[in-house]
């Protein structure tokens, strides 16, 4: 919440749920007063059932109201989420990261609707934990094309968000400090350094079940007093290659995926200010990123 936040949703980030459920209760009457982002992220935390079907009924009205005014020249709910300078209301001069996010974060909304009404224990649930990934790649998406603009920066668990961002629910990958120390925190941009570890995560189990038939990857993760890092490892059919081969010639160690999650991870990892390599040798593959840890 900003300064600019109304009074009445400044409770919305209370620890306490009565708190919360007023604001969103307040909310269910002015859908209007707050941006997409902000009411995803409020979904996205939210782990009281009853606080949560009241921002899904405020969501449910930006989405009447969203579709009620393409039939008109008015564009109410694009502005609260576009940056005052553009122009919203001629194409040409949409403001690409509010369109990303106006149009994919609403239909998320949707998809966390339903579930939320079908399954029995929705905030528990695979479910629940597919959508909030989907949801930090849209906000991954809206970074990258907001280049210019300063990050969202969080302090977050390392070790947590390493399993938290491994893409098949099937599987669980063998997660390890690299010696016996506690879990640190690291201060980065959730919604990109997701996607980066999500394609990350994705091409080791892509390159492994080519060479194996089965996903398999070891994540290892350490730190010093000024850095921290995370190894990825992963069997691979071939030789030997590198992450400037892979990403310059536009190919990969994957048939017909043309190296873009590799540049993908690489356009994130610069955007972070992370230093990565990838290199294969003798069937094993091995990514690593390491970046500065936060003072204070």
């Amino acid at each position: 919440m900003t300064a600019e936040t109304p009074d009445e949703l400044q409770g919305l980030g209370s620890t306490a749920p009565s708190s919360r459920a007023r604001a969103a209760g307040w909310l269910v009457q002015h859908p209007e007063a707050i941006t997409t982002r902000a009411l995803m992220n409020a979904l996205q935390t939210e782990t009281v059932p009853q606080v949560r079907r009241l921002l899904l009924q405020v969501l449910e009205s930006r989405q009447r109201l969203t579709e009620t005014l393409r039939g008109g020249s008015s564009a109410v709910l694009q502005a609260t989420d576009a940056p005052a300078s553009s122009n919203a209301t001629e194409p040409e001069h949409f403001d690409v990261a509010a369109l990303v996010r106006h149009e994919l974060s609403p239909a998320v909304g949707w998809i966390r609707l339903a579930a939320d009404s079908e399954i029995e224990s929705f905030g528990t649930s695979k479910t629940n934990d597919a959508v909030r990934k989907l949801q930090r790649r849209i906000d991954g998406l809206v970074a990258i094309i907001k280049s210019k603009e300063e990050l969202n920066l969080h302090r977050l668990s390392l070790p947590h968000i390493l399993l938290e961002n491994w893409p098949d629910t099937r599987t669980t990958p063998t997660v390890k400090p690299s010696a016996d120390v506690a879990s640190i925190d690291i201060e980065t941009d959730e919604g990109l350094f997701s996607m980066l570890l999500s394609n990350v995560f994705q091409n080791a189990i892509d390159a492994s079940i080519e060479a194996t038939g089965e996903p398999a990857a070891q994540v290892t993760w350490g730190f010093t007093d000024q850095s921290y890092w995370v190894r990825v490892t992963n069997p691979f059919k071939g030789d030997r290659f590198a992450l400037a081969d892979v990403v310059d010639v536009g190919s990969s160690s994957k048939m017909a995926h043309q190296g873009q999650g590799l540049l993908l991870i690489k356009t994130v990892a610069a955007r972070l200010n992370l230093s990565i390599t990838l290199d294969g040798v003798s069937g094993t593959a091995s990514f690593s990123l390491s970046g500065p840890r936060p003072h204070g």
